[in-house]
């Protein structure tokens, strides 16, 4: 393996952590948002997609030999952030997929007559399968053993 070949890889991996993180953070503070702007709802529908991919390549630094072991610990913090995220999630997953509320009228707690937009919809519902994906590549990225030396 060339010297260009484990940085890419290692960088990959690195920068798919940030991007997981950026997602979850954002999750976090989608509640802060100022309403009837619902910009940082399609902010953090858009960053789930870039969640979702970089969760897929977070497998691609692992074959560096002793990667393995350094990114594992990059997992931990999952172990707090998905749930905090599902929690966030769930008012807007109740009241907007399941009910007849915008995601403001959720924030709120005041129901306004607009009508629901079919991405209100579908916000909670991705963050949910997003969360899923991401709680299970990184306990995949922390149930890695490391590789033998060829």
């Amino acid at each position: 393996m060339s010297f260009a070949e484990i940085v890419l890889r290692l960088g990959v991996t690195f920068v798919s952590w940030l991007v997981i993180y950026m997602h979850m953070i954002m999750l976090l503070v989608v509640g802060y948002a100022q309403c009837p702007d619902t910009s940082a709802w399609r902010v953090s529908l858009v960053s789930a997609a870039f969640a979702g991919g970089a969760a897929f390549a977070l497998r691609y630094g692992h074959g560096v030999h002793g990667s393995t072991t350094a990114f594992r610990y990059f997992a931990l913090p999952l172990i707090i952030l998905i749930p905090l995220a599902a929690w966030n999630c769930l008012p807007y997953f109740a009241g907007t997929t399941l009910g007849d509320a915008g995601l403001c009228a959720v924030l709120t707690g005041i129901n306004g007559s607009e009508r629901i937009s079919d991405w209100e919809r579908a916000w909670a519902p991705a963050q949910v399968v997003v969360l899923a994906v991401l709680a299970f590549n990184g306990w995949r990225a922390w149930a890695d053993k490391p590789q033998a030396r060829a």
